[in-house]
């Protein structure tokens, strides 16, 4: 900047000398020449403030380019494709239970539901209860966030301290796979696969739940058969036998 105005004033140095200020004693020439570099100065001064502003402006540019280039933080349908076409209702239903035999145990009547919320910052929260025959609910709820929609398969962690953690993965564009694992040996216990159906009834949520047996004993001890419609009213359990 400053080699500009230097080459600036010296233009303008020459500006003078070409309308024949040199540097002569004559008082009238001398009174003219100084009349011109004060003139000269001033521009200068100009030329500096202009100079001066436009690095500002370049800088003010400069911020806004990077502001533009910054890297954005992936949406919640970018990491979660299925997750994100479901949460933030109350799914809720009934189950029909089969054992190791792969016999249907009519009698055992179960309903539950599940709830996933997405927050603005893209954590997970997987909200999930089960009625049993006597009445009583076991509710559970676990936390995680996905840190790249290429990170795969992401943990889940329980929100009081308990035994198990998930691991959820999606396969887009319409399947949810989760694995729930003991903390301590590492050991799956249950395996499940949830697919987003559309139905004459609208959209339902189909599922089935392996459960994995001791060493030495049946490679599947259960099976739970799911199908969830959205819960409109957003009762904490609300059951639908099948039809």
């Amino acid at each position: 900047m400053i080699s500009f105005v230097m080459k600036y004033l010296s233009a303008l140095l020459l500006t003078c000398s070409s309308f024949g200020l040199g540097f002569s004693p004559s008082p009238l020439r001398s009174a003219a020449l100084q009349s011109t570099v004060r003139r000269c100065i001033v521009n200068s001064n100009v030329v500096r403030t202009q100079l001066h502003m436009s690095v500002e402006d370049e800088a003010d540019i400069l911020i806004d380019v990077q502001k533009s280039t910054t890297i954005k933080q992936p949406s919640a349908s970018t990491l979660y494709p299925v997750i994100s076409k479901i949460a933030g209702k109350e799914w809720t239903g009934s189950c029909r239970y089969v054992n190791a035999n792969l016999e249907h145990a009519t009698k055992l009547k179960l309903v539950g539901g599940v709830k996933y919320e997405i927050s603005d910052d893209n954590k997970l929260t997987l909200s999930s209860f089960l009625t049993f025959p006597n009445g009583q609910t076991r509710q559970v709820v676990m936390e995680g966030e996905r840190t790249g929609e290429d990170s795969g398969a992401m943990t889940l962690n329980p929100v009081e301290d308990g035994p198990i953690i998930m691991k959820l993965s999606e396969v887009a564009p319409d399947t949810i796979l989760i694995n729930e694992v003991e903390k301590e040996s590492g050991k799956i216990i249950m395996t499940s696969s949830i697919s987003v159906v559309q139905t004459m009834r609208g959209t339902e949520l189909v599922g089935a739940s392996h459960e994995v047996g001791e060493v030495g004993k049946d490679a599947i001890e259960g099976h739970q058969l799911w199908r969830m419609m959205e819960n409109i009213d957003q009762k904490v359990v609300l059951s639908r036998e099948f039809e």
